[in-house]
This record gives C-alpha cells, structure tokens and sequence, in this order.
C-alpha cells in the first residue's frame, strides 16, 4: 500500500515536471502564432472573425475573453484543439521539436523561476512591512500632536500651537497618501 502511494507520487512529480519543462522551452506566443490567425496585438480563435484572445507575454500566459478561460501554452494548445493537456502536452513536443527535452536545463530554468519568483515575494513583503513602519510612525506622531495641542500647555495661534498644528496637518497629508485616502 506505502509503496503504491509513493509510486503514484513519482508519477505525478513526473508529470508536473513534463509540463514545467514544456512551459520553459515554449511561449504561448509561439503556440498562438503556430495556431491562430493575428488581428493586431490579439488572436481570432478559429472559425470566427473579430480576436478575443489576448497573450500575455510577460507572464507568458492568454486569455479568451470569448470564453472566459486562461492558462500557460499547454493549455492555449488543449483549448484550441479542443483536447485534454496531456494530448496537448505531446503534440506540442512533437509540434516544436521538443520530443527529447534537456531535462537538466529544463530543471535549471524552473529552479532559476522559482528563485526570481520567491525574490519578489520577498521585496513585496519588505515593501509591505516598510509601508507599515511608515504608517505607524505617523500614527504616532499624529497622537504627540494632537496631545500636545489639546493638553492646554500652548495657547491658540501661539508660536508653538502653530508649529504643531501645521505640522499635524503635513503628518495626516502624509498618512491619507500612503493609506490612499
């Protein structure tokens, strides 16, 4: 029973690493010039007449928003020829020439994804946190001010009221901007 378990395991990594590989070697722009006809920056599905497929080369992935579906190129492949994605997956191997890939690339480029991926994950939370600091620094110099103009301690209009209500209203201008007030 373990080993059947560990044994339907292996296959799926196998699998999922296939399609990974694929996803490097290929970009949906090519699987979509292969398959479909261009109408300016989209793509005309086949059989009709105005484009409603667009490619996003960046994330290397499409849209059609004819019929609200997306994916990577294996799945473009699968969607136009209405196929199942392991059927997509072979005839785009043998379609571009990939029937024998260089798994060890194939494997440097997934790992080399993965790093620039966490990367950003990674920035995307320290910007998260620096954006948090800087709020809660205002916030509390928000609450210094208001103390020290309502405490009674400075007259009204005097140099020192003035001086902290001014700079009250820059701190609040600044927390309504980070907080997109």
């Amino acid at each position: 029973m373990i080993n059947t378990v560990k044994n339907k395991w292996k296959e799926r990594q196998r699998t999922k690493q296939d399609f990974e590989e694929i996803k490097a070697q290929i970009s949906v722009e090519a699987v979509a010039d292969y398959l479909m006809q261009k109408q300016g920056k989209n793509y005309i599905y086949p059989g009709e007449r105005t484009a409603s497929i667009k490619i996003y080369p960046e994330s290397n992935s499409f849209y059609d928003f004819g019929r609200a579906t997306g994916g990577d190129c294996v799945r473009l492949w699968s969607h136009i020829k209405g196929c199942d994605s392991w059927t997509a997956l072979n005839e785009v191997r043998k379609t571009f020439g990939l029937n024998t890939p260089d798994k060890q690339h194939s494997r440097e480029l997934i790992a080399q994804q993965q790093e620039a991926r966490k990367r950003r994950q990674e920035a995307k939370k320290q910007k998260q946190e620096r954006w948090i600091r800087q709020v809660d620094e205002l916030k509390t110099e928000v609450d210094l001010l208001s103390a020290i103009i309502s405490s009674g301690h400075c007259e009204p209009l005097s140099w020192l009221w003035c001086v902290c209500q001014n700079r009250l209203t820059t701190v609040e201008g600044k927390l309504d901007l980070l907080c997109g007030i």
